[in-house]
């Protein structure tokens, strides 16, 4: 078959079977299966598949009616401009945490010698992002699964970085040490009840890194409480939330003498706060 008459045949089974986007998800697998990019299958329409890379297609394709998560079938999400590895063990790079370490590097000149803590880390990518951005910083990346250390350790050496990125296992602040110019989190934040209405493709993703306990604050709530020990003077705290969360948490951090800011994602939905300590 042609690229063009797989492609239209995906996109239907795809679109029958419920799944978001099944353009865009035929064309990624198509290129996955092929080894090019996905600009190259859209200008290819009338490229014979062969056999054996059709029947690799339709498997990946069965996969992903199923609801998995295209990032687990084919080991990889894009996050600002770097390639990460990604799997079932650690939550998928979104564009909502692309925006939140842009928003957050902005505040920090490029060539400053900064250390920065990326708590609840998972595949490590907003630590590698923020170390390749940074190249004169040093990161700390803390999650409290052993699992999503290890693909962040992937991630770390897949892009050179071990001299300047360290893991650590830990439930949040309970092994760190040290104080860091920037403290940053894509932590659990998704109130329990909440998680049975989650897409077929987010509830492949691992609990711990979405499940926030009753009221979406369990994880982030301990953070903020001793966040303050562990920032430098002049100091950043940046956190990405559900909708609707942003505004009570920065209300309570100023009555505890905070300076904060909520900010509004790519899709203009308040999703970070941004604190500094008066």
């Amino acid at each position: 078959m042609t690229i063009l008459a797989l492609l239209e045949h995906a996109q239907q089974r795809l679109s029958t079977a419920g799944s978001d986007e099944p353009h865009a998800n035929s064309e990624w697998l198509l290129a996955h299966v092929l080894n090019v990019t996905r600009t190259w299958v859209l200008a290819n329409g009338g490229f014979e598949v062969s056999a054996k890379d059709e029947a690799r297609f339709n498997e990946l394709l069965a996969r992903k009616e199923q609801g998995e998560p295209l990032s687990h079938i084919i080991g990889l999400q894009p996050f600002c401009g770097l390639d990460i590895i990604v799997t079932p063990d650690v939550l998928t790079p979104r564009p909502e945490t692309e925006d939140l370490v842009e928003k957050a590097a902005a505040h920090f000149d490029k060539k400053g010698r900064y250390t920065f803590l990326d708590m609840c880390t998972g595949s490590g990518c907003i630590a590698v992002a923020l170390a390749v951005k940074f190249p004169n910083a040093r990161v700390l990346a803390v999650d409290i699964s052993p699992k999503a250390l290890q693909v962040a350790q992937q991630n770390i050496k897949k892009h050179k970085l071990q001299e300047r990125v360290q893991l650590l296992q830990s439930n949040l602040w309970e092994n760190v040490m040290g104080t860091f110019d920037l403290i940053i989190a894509n932590p659990p934040y998704i109130p329990t009840q909440n998680l049975d209405g989650l897409t077929r493709e987010v509830k492949h993703e691992p609990r711990l890194a979405l499940d926030g306990g009753p009221d979406g604050y369990e994880v982030t709530r301990p953070l903020c409480e001793a966040a303050d020990s562990f920032l430098a003077p002049g100091g950043l705290l940046a956190l990405e939330l559900d909708d609707g969360q942003p505004w009570p948490l920065a209300r309570g951090l100023a009555e505890i003498g905070w300076k904060t800011d909520v900010k509004k994602d790519i899709f203009n939905v308040e999703r970070f706060v941004f604190a500094t300590r008066n």
